[in-house]
């Protein structure tokens, strides 16, 4: 029976490690964009937009502290990968 659930989760983690680098490759490009025009490449009130958008799609507010966790860590790794990319 639990193995039924392990292939699911299994599954879900593929499409989220998918979404993942899609994210992270349309940022970088935004970045880039950004740091061509030289405007700022980070926005804190850009972020928190974003993040609250995030939080409405939750169907269960009991999830919504962890998906913030989730997120804030998120955010952190996307800066880092632009700083890297944007650096070279």
């Amino acid at each position: 029976m639990l193995e039924k659930q392990r292939k699911e989760i299994d599954a879900i983690d593929k499409e989220l490690v998918a979404l993942f680098e899609k994210r992270m490759a349309v940022a970088l490009e935004v970045a880039t964009i950004k740091k061509e025009h030289q405007l700022p490449v980070f926005d804190a009130k850009r972020e928190q937009m974003v993040f609250e958008k995030v939080i409405s799609y939750l169907e269960n507010d009991t999830l919504k502290p962890l998906l913030k966790e989730v997120y804030s860590t998120l955010m952190k790794v996307s800066k880092n990968y632009q700083n890297i990319h944007l650096s070279e």
